[in-house]
């Protein structure tokens, strides 16, 4: 099954969420239980980015909403999550690697 659907599917297809899961085991900012989660482009589909593996983060309704609205970034480094606190938390807004991928 593809990974990679391009801009011909905005939304997660069955096969791309299972690898998903395999990858970020549950939300990846703060490790709820995948059933919780729902799939999240970095890039988002209506600007341009792609449904697939490399751009697509599983999250909780909460990180979810964190990340729209509340100046959090993400993105994906190699494969590794990374989350990008906003400068009220971080001044230097330095990474933090996904919850489950710490050891990665």
């Amino acid at each position: 099954m593809p990974l990679d659907v391009g801009r011909n599917e905005r939304l997660i297809t069955p096969a791309l969420r299972k690898a998903l899961i395999a990858r970020d085991k549950g939300c990846a900012r703060c490790g709820r239980p995948p059933r919780w989660t729902r799939g999240h482009h970095v890039q988002h589909w209506a600007d341009g980015g792609h449904t697939c593996l490399d751009n697509c983060v599983l999250l909780c309704d909460r990180c979810h909403r964190l990340v729209h609205h509340g100046g959090w970034d993400v993105r994906i480094v190699d494969g590794i999550v990374e989350f990008l606190p906003p400068a009220y938390v971080d001044r230097e807004r330095r990474p933090i690697r996904g919850i489950n991928q710490l050891a990665a």
